[in-house]
């Protein structure tokens, strides 16, 4: 195979989306969803042969752009969106011994960039939500440091640096470049322009996605002192705007009427979802973009996939240590926040699934774990009805004390965490080729994705956790579920037949009526102790009328042959294709 250049070898490519997807609410990107001026469609429409025959002109777009910011045409170079405008500006300054400072979080493409120029890249965290850190930053200013990276706002945390902390830092840098992304300069009250006069070295970089609209046809542009257009013009693709992005940037920036409708939208929504989001929310910090950034708590993932279920997709950053529990939402119109914030305060009922014999058929996985660990130590076979026979009796957390009381009851003693040691290497193998490969499905995804639209739907398994999100991930099944708890959400005196786990989800979720999935008598006894509707389901292994009269006496209200049986249950018509299995 042949090699990339070294330093990109453990660097992350940026994702691109195949098709547009069919959202009811789509603002995850921060594209203005209110859509362009329709003066843009009109430009577009009114396309010439000789429009496209020829190689684009810019002479226009820049007598235009020029007009709105009061600067010279030859400061403003068009270029292919944003993000072409910043990587011309990394590939022109930066060489592989310079400093590139920026905060974090901010917007990912620095790094990206920094990465291919092979650079060393500095991220300066904040010290408060969400104020500039400016003396950390000045800090981090050396002779060594090639550009200071300002985006204002900011994404994703919304908030603009004062022109005081500005003029700081550009005072600091005048043997560098300070390079100001004002890409969401619009919605702010500042876009600090005006400095280009005082101080030579700024270059601002502006993308026509958010404000105009125009995401779909990638323009953006910078704007510099002609010196420093000049170097970036010897490495720039000659044509990379193209002539149909040209005029409908055009069109867009000539409809100011159009433009402030949009702005004055933008504002009424980010004070009416403020104040909705206030009462739900931990924190809604103040923006100064066409978006808000929200921390939700423990609600957070309950929340993001309530929406994402409903058709409204907003940015996810529930991983990210810094953002941990936050999610940021482009604002539409106000009736379209409303529709947010009706989604969110919805109260339905929840149907909360066991994983094993309910969502996933264990014979040839969890089971030859407990067949083959026990067989390795007791040096005899074991049959898998005897292994179902102990597990009906409950009173076993997991599969690891079920193994355990076999080898016991045979009086064999092994330390738990050595059994435990043998019993994930037949599971999980070396990199989850084990017997958990083994696995299949007991319920279509399609009737997951329909139950999910109209109910919320929660995980509460013995599983640990890495082999829970395992299952859901293998199978696309992680965002139909608003609530996971797995045995490392647990304490260990309050594993099942404890109804720890069940209170931890109506912790989060507040729903009508809730009902609770499982195949054994610990999960009926824990549905029963948390005052739920306990549905026993009867899995592969056994489906015999003593297991379903064990749950019935333990609590379930009703107990169904097959997984796929719930969406009768609960009263729900489903449009199955032919291929599903009949209960």
């Amino acid at each position: 195979m042949i090699s990339p250049r070294k330093h990109l070898w453990d660097s992350q490519g940026y994702d691109q989306q195949m098709y547009i997807e069919d959202w009811l609410l789509k603002l995850d990107l921060n594209e203005n969803v209110m859509g362009p001026s329709p003066k843009v469609l009109e430009a577009i429409k009114n396309i010439t042969e000789s429009d496209i025959k020829f190689y684009p002109a810019y002479g226009e777009l820049i007598n235009k752009i020029s007009s709105v910011h009061n600067i010279d045409d030859n400061m403003i170079l068009p270029t292919n969106g944003a993000d072409e405008a910043i990587s011309y500006i990394f590939s022109t300054f930066v060489e592989e011994d310079d400093y590139v400072v920026s905060v974090s979080p901010s917007f990912a493409m620095y790094e990206v960039y920094a990465k291919n120029m092979n650079c060393n890249y500095v991220e300066i965290k904040y010290d408060e939500k969400w104020k500039f850190p400016v003396d950390k930053f000045l800090r981090r200013i050396t002779k060594n440091t090639k550009i200071a990276i300002i985006t204002t706002p900011n994404s994703p945390t919304g908030e603009s640096i004062s022109r005081d902390d500005l003029m700081q830092i550009l005072n600091a840098c005048s043997n560098c470049l300070v390079l100001l992304d004002i890409t969401y300069s619009s919605f702010a009250q500042d876009d600090f322009i005006d400095l280009i006069k005082q101080y030579p070295n700024i270059i601002y970089t502006k993308s026509l996605s958010k404000d105009y609209a125009l995401a779909g046809l990638r323009i953006g542009y910078i704007i510099a002192n002609p010196d420093i257009l000049n170097f970036i013009k010897r490495i720039i693709s000659p044509f990379s705007v193209n002539t149909l992005a040209i005029k409908a940037a055009i069109a867009a920036l000539d409809d100011t009427d159009y433009f402030e409708n949009i702005k004055n939208n933008v504002k009424k929504s980010k004070q009416y979802l403020t104040d909705e989001l206030n009462s739900i929310a931990n924190v809604v910090y103040p923006s100064d973009a066409n978006f808000l950034l929200a921390d939700f708590g423990q609600k957070a993932e309950f929340i993001y996939k309530r929406l994402l279920n409903s058709g409204i997709k907003v940015k996810s950053f529930l991983n990210n240590p810094i953002l941990k529990n936050c999610f940021r939402v482009a604002l539409p119109t106000p009736s379209q926040c409303k529709m947010i914030v009706d989604t969110i305060k919805e109260k339905k009922d929840l149907i909360v699934f066991d994983i094993d014999g309910v969502l996933v058929d264990t014979r040839e996985s969890y089971r030859k774990a407990i067949r083959s660990t026990y067989e390795f130590y007791a040096k005899k076979e074991i049959s898998f009805d005897k292994i179902q026979e102990t597990k009906n009796l409950g009173g076993l957390n997991n599969d690891w004390d079920l193994t355990e009381y076999l080898l016991k009851k045979d009086g064999i003693e092994m330390p738990k965490v050595q059994i435990i040691k043998t019993f994930q290497t037949f599971y999980l193998g070396s990199n989850f080729n084990g017997y958990i490969a083994n696995e299949s499905l007991l319920i279509n995804p399609e009737i997951l994705k329909e139950l999910a639209k109209k109910y919320d739907l929660a995980i509460f398994t013995g599983r640990p956790r890495p082999e829970a999100y395992y299952v859901l991930q293998r199978w696309n099944l992680w965002e139909l579920f608003s609530v996971i708890v797995s045995m490392d959400d647990v304490p260990e005196d309050a594993q099942k037949p404890e109804p720890y786990g069940l209170h931890k989800i109506m912790d989060i979720i507040n729903p009508n009526k809730i009902y609770y999935i499982g195949d054994t008598i610990d999960d009926m006894i824990a549905a029963q102790k948390a005052c739920v509707k306990g549905i026993g389901v009867l899995p592969p292994q056994d489906k015999s009328e003593k297991l379903k009269q064990s749950l019935i006496e333990k609590g379930a209200t009703i107990v169904l042959n097959s997984t796929e049986d719930i969406a009768d249950v609960v009263n729900i018509e489903l449009k199955q294709p032919e291929n599903i299995l009949n209960s």
